[in-house]
């Protein structure tokens, strides 16, 4: 099994003469220097399409190919390590529902968090396309879940629940299905929902036997989850989803990954929607790091509760007196 200090390897170069490292250097920068920036809608939208047909052959009882799903993988770790990968793709991940499947959009979702977070980490490439592709086909055994049960608006019987809590095994059978070259991402499915504190399932497994890239996802996801809308409730906030995790989950989450989880998405993330103590609303346009809790917004809504005719921004850094009251989803807003 790969071990988290495995993962966290930067990527330590081998030994090589002075040569052949000053071609590499020289070929990385052609490289970088021809590249053009990933086409978030085009991207999340065939990832979409692909996801889609996976879980549509595992319906029909058929043996998907990943070969295309590596190949989207290949172009965002790419685009990633090159620097140039669009905040806007981070974006449609956390505000988006691009299909009318949850599994399909949560697949994609949780791939695009997972490749931003494991560049915080600073995992190497070949780590972080294996953290990429496991994410993409971490709910693949939902897809065997009875619908009746999978999009319930009610809560779920005892009964209901121990079907529900099958998927990770039938992830681990559906991915090893596929041979020895995908058994990591079968060991990361089925222990996507184990916890560092012993408390997850299946098998009740802590620390260090919890496979690394279960570790990441695990935390992953659940924010996607509780940041979209389900069958059986709204969505939270950013804020109040990252509250909950850090007050409920802690004991359950590495504190290393759960410090890279704060990193990758700030407190007040792009495009979040905001409540200044003035009473207007406003969305987030830029973040500071050395200020996260002062970032610049666009009010959209005026301390009368009226859309705003002229936008105009708002610099917290400038403005001591204002500062958030409170974080809102659309939801909240329209209401």
């Amino acid at each position: 099994m790969v071990r988290f200090s495995d993962l966290d390897k930067k990527g330590a170069k081998r030994e090589a003469d002075p040569d052949s490292s000053l071609i590499e250097e020289l070929a990385e920068e052609l490289t970088q220097e021809e590249s053009t920036p990933l086409d978030a809608n085009d991207w999340y939208q065939r990832a979409c399409r692909f996801l889609e047909d996976v879980f549509g052959k595992v319906r029909n009882q058929e043996k998907p190919n990943l070969s295309e799903g590596e190949n989207l993988i290949e172009e965002i770790v790419q685009s990633c390590l090159q620097g140039n990968l669009p905040q806007e793709l981070l974006i449609k991940a956390q505000y988006g529902d691009e299909t009318n499947s949850f599994l399909v959009n949560k697949g994609v979702n949780v791939t695009v968090f997972a490749i931003f977070m494991g560049d915080n980490l600073g995992l190497p490439k070949a780590r972080l396309a294996e953290l990429g592709l496991a994410a993409l086909l971490h709910d693949i055994g939902k897809v065997r879940v009875p619908d009746e049960i999978l999009y319930k608006k009610e809560g779920l019987t005892e009964a209901e629940t121990k079907v529900l809590q099958k998927y990770p095994q039938d992830s681990f059978e559906l991915l090893n299905g596929l041979g020895d070259k995908y058994h990591h991402l079968a060991e990361c499915a089925l222990h996507l929902n184990e916890r560092l504190d012993g408390s997850g399932f299946p098998q009740g497994l802590q620390g260090d036997a919890i496979n690394p890239y279960a570790r990441i996802i695990g935390i992953l996801e659940l924010y996607e989850a509780m940041t979209h809308n389900r069958p059986q409730r709204q969505r939270f906030s950013h804020f109040e989803a990252v509250k909950e995790i850090i007050k409920t989950k802690k004991s359950a989450f590495q504190r290393e990954l759960l410090k890279a989880f704060l990193n990758t998405f700030g407190v007040f993330p792009l495009h979040c929607l905001v409540k200044l103590n003035s009473g207007v609303v406003g969305r987030v346009i830029e973040t500071y790091e050395e200020q996260p809790l002062r970032p610049k917004i666009e009010i959209i809504v005026d301390a009368q509760q009226r859309p705003v005719k002229v936008p105009r921004t708002i610099d917290l850094r400038e403005q001591q007196v204002l500062y958030i009251a409170d974080a809102l989803t659309e939801e909240n807003l329209n209401a």
